[in-house]
């Protein structure tokens, strides 16, 4: 009793003393307002007096070196002898405290209850306070732990602030330890009170799931005031040991992976979990089995060498966050290795469920994309991609260069791949689906060719679709080009036609002149002359009325055949007579009046319309001299009482005949007389023919038969 009466009263001496002194330091702040002396000059600075961690943590790097005043009160949590510094924490949170400045206190103490008078710094990564007066108030309370997010461990938020921490230690350094938390791994680095590293201490608690209790400290670069995510600090931290290590981590009992995912009150992901599968495919040191139907990944602790096909246990802690369980760092070895699981094949509806996932599947696709190395395929299903990776160390090689090579492939065709299923995203406990999958391939042997592609890829009717149009366009250019030859050629050749009807006109009119002359020298010149000669014949004699009459009449029919001379000359030039109409009926009334003129029955037959047919002078008067020659003969050598003459036209051919009834005669032997000769050579000359037939007692008929031409042009 004496004892307990004596400790209250200290405690009461103590609080009264305590009170006297905060009253003391408020007169004493209130006195300094006036003043605001540099930082870092050891004096108290002026109000507004920052009274808790908080207020500290919440300046800015410029406003905590304007050297705010500090007055907080708070408990001791972290005790740094090493660097004379330690954490004070009070309802709001921890601070830094530097005690450099004080000469005459002692060591600090986790656990004191003290007060500490100072002014702020920037610090070198938060603000911080130089204390310039401890006081200590007694034996405190340490604060409630904080227990930290993920986030939080890495992000500095909770710098200096007291914190408990679960995990496992898989790794023990001589820094520190590799925890494995509900959230992932984190890398603690271990301190001692002096400051130097202590991580060895904890090498008993390796493999054991343990608490850490103790003051935390972000890491950060000294140059950027960045925070370094890959670890933080802890001084002096208490351990309690939760769970030890076990012996042997294979003596744990089995579970099937789809229990995994099943109710287990004692389930955790920071207990370790066996389970048994068949390898079906290695990535980057993630193994992907299978255990039946259920497919899960592990992640071997130390370095492993499975075969595809082997039969493993795995012990590991079950992280079940992703599309299938996987196990982390895990211990795992052989125990036989039984044929692959046959895959089971994967439609359209099935492509993207978790499920799938660490499991042998069976896909067939259309080959999108291949690699630069040849080792990653891009396919298509419907309208859902996906990629193929095969194993680096499935290679084959070349038999000409023995080199190792990849996939050859054309692109579109179909193929069917055989492979492990390996989801990103997705939840098979939530039931959502993967985002996207890789198919890991062991081996070229998994895929197989179900149909090449076909020969007119978009590609290549784009490159036939270009060459044709430039063709097309050079065809254009040539026929531009050509039309141009064409036409320069056309007048130069109308220019030479022209040029050619002008020589031809010019030779066909010195012909006609010719003819001309020569008619007129031959018939007229004759004719004239012999008039002449019987006109005078007998100068100063007188004749007989009857010889005179004679001599008459001979005149008189010299004369007419001068007359019909000349108008058979007049009418061959006249260009009014060129038509054809105007050529039958000429010759048609030149027969009338020579078969009258010899007391012969004529019968003409001539068509009323003719085509618009220009004739040239001289075929008028080639046809002129035939019919002439016809009748000549007619009347000399057949003795015919009657003669038709007959026009017709037919089908572009001018036909025109000459029928006698007089006595004809054997063909066969007078077809080569002189009379027939001459008409079968005018003719040809105008590129016509001569018919001729007769036959003893049954007259003659002549046919004189001429192509006509275009009506425009002359014939």
């Amino acid at each position: 009793m004496k004892h307990n009466d004596l400790h209250l009263q200290l405690r009461a001496i103590v609080c009264c003393a305590f009170l006297i002194w905060m009253a003391a330091g408020a007169v004493q702040a209130e006195d300094l307002t006036a003043t605001n002396p540099p930082a870092g000059s050891g004096v108290i600075m002026p109000s507004p007096v920052l009274t808790n961690a908080q207020q500290v943590h919440w300046l800015t790097r410029k406003e905590a070196d304007t050297g705010k005043s500090v007055l907080i009160h708070g408990v001791i949590t972290c005790a740094l002898t090493g660097i004379n510094a330690a954490v004070v924490q009070d309802a709001t949170g921890g601070i830094y405290i530097d005690l450099w400045k004080l000469t005459n206190s002692g060591p600090p103490q986790v656990g004191e209850l003290v007060a500490v008078q100072g002014f702020t710094d920037s610090g070198e990564f938060a603000p911080r306070v130089y204390a310039v007066q401890l006081t200590r108030l007694g034996v405190g309370n340490l604060p409630q732990a904080v227990h930290p997010y993920w986030d939080q461990l890495i992000n500095g938020s909770l710098d200096t602030q007291f914190v408990e921490i679960e995990g496992v230690v898989t790794k023990v350094r001589g820094d520190g330890i590799t925890l494995l938390t509900h959230d992932g791994k984190i890398n603690v680095l271990i301190f001692g009170a002096d400051g130097g590293t202590n991580g060895v201490a904890l090498k008993p608690y390796e493999g054991a799931l343990i608490r850490l209790r103790g003051c935390l400290f972000a890491s950060w670069d000294m140059v950027t005031h960045e925070v370094d995510v890959s670890a933080f600090r802890m001084f002096a931290p208490s351990v309690t040991e939760v769970e030890p290590a076990p012996a042997d981590v294979f003596s744990v009992t089995p579970k099937r992976v789809r229990n995994l995912l099943q109710f287990d009150p004692q389930a955790s992901a920071l207990r370790l979990v066996k389970v048994f599968g068949q390898i079906l495919h290695e990535r980057d040191g993630e193994y992907f089995a299978v255990d039946g139907t259920n497919g899960f990944r592990f992640i071997p602790k130390t370095a492993v060498n499975f075969r595809i096909g082997d039969l493993v246990e795995v012990v590991g802690f079950p992280s079940l966050t992703g599309p299938s369980p996987v196990l982390e760092e895990a211990m795992a070895r052989k125990i036989i290795a039984p044929p692959l699981p046959d895959a089971h094949p994967l439609g359209v509806g099935a492509l993207f469920r978790a499920e799938n996932d660490a499991t042998r599947v069976r896909v067939e696709a259309v080959l999108l994309n291949l690699s630069a190395d040849r080792r990653t395929l891009e396919l298509q299903v419907g309208l859902r991609r996906f990629v193929a990776r095969l194993d680096g160390d499935a290679q084959t090689a070349s038999p000409q260069t023995g080199e190792a090579k990849g996939l050859n492939f054309p692109l579109g065709s179909r193929l069917e791949l055989t492979g492990v299923y390996a989801g990103h995203g997705g939840n098979r406990t939530t039931e959502t689906e993967v985002t996207s999958f890789d198919l890991l391939l062991n081996s070229p042997a998994d895929i197989r060719v179900l149909a090449r592609p076909s020969f007119w890829t978009l590609q290549r009717l784009l490159f036939l679709v270009g060459a044709l149009l430039a063709i097309l366009g050079l065809a254009l250019v040539w026929i531009r080009l050509l039309r141009h030859q064409v036409q320069q050629r056309s007048i130069q050749l109308q220019k030479e036609i022209h040029d050619r009807e002008q020589a031809e006109y010019r030779h066909d009119l010195a012909q006609e002149r010719t003819r001309i002359a020569r008619d007129l020298h031959d018939d007229l010149g004759s004719s004239l002359t012999e008039i002449t000669m019987l006109a005078t014949a007998g100068p100063g004699l007188k004749l007989p009325p009857d010889e005179a009459a004679e001599l008459l009449e001979t005149i008189a029919g010299k004369s007419r055949t001068l007359i019909y001379a000349l108008d058979e000359i007049v009418w061959a030039v006249d260009p009014e007579s060129d038509t054809l109409a105007s050529v039958a009926r000429y010759l048609a009334s030149y027969v009338e009046e020579y078969l009258a003129g010899l007391k012969v029955v004529c019968r003409v037959q001539i068509p009323n319309s003719f085509p618009s047919q220009a004739v040239t002078g001289q075929m008028r008067h080639h046809l002129y001299l035939a019919v002439k020659e016809i009748l000549n003969n007619a009347i000399r050598h057949s003795g015919a009482s009657e003669i038709s003459f007959r026009v017709e036209v037919r089908e572009n051919w001018l036909w025109i005949s000459v029928a006698d009834n007089g006595s004809g005669f054997d063909t066969s032997g007078h077809l080569d007389g002189h009379g027939l000769l001459n008409l079968r050579r005018r003719l040809e000359d105008l590129c016509g023919r001569c018919e001729l037939e007769s036959a003893p007692g049954a007259g003659t008929t002549v046919s004189l038969q001429l192509p006509l031409t275009d009506s425009n042009h002359p014939v």
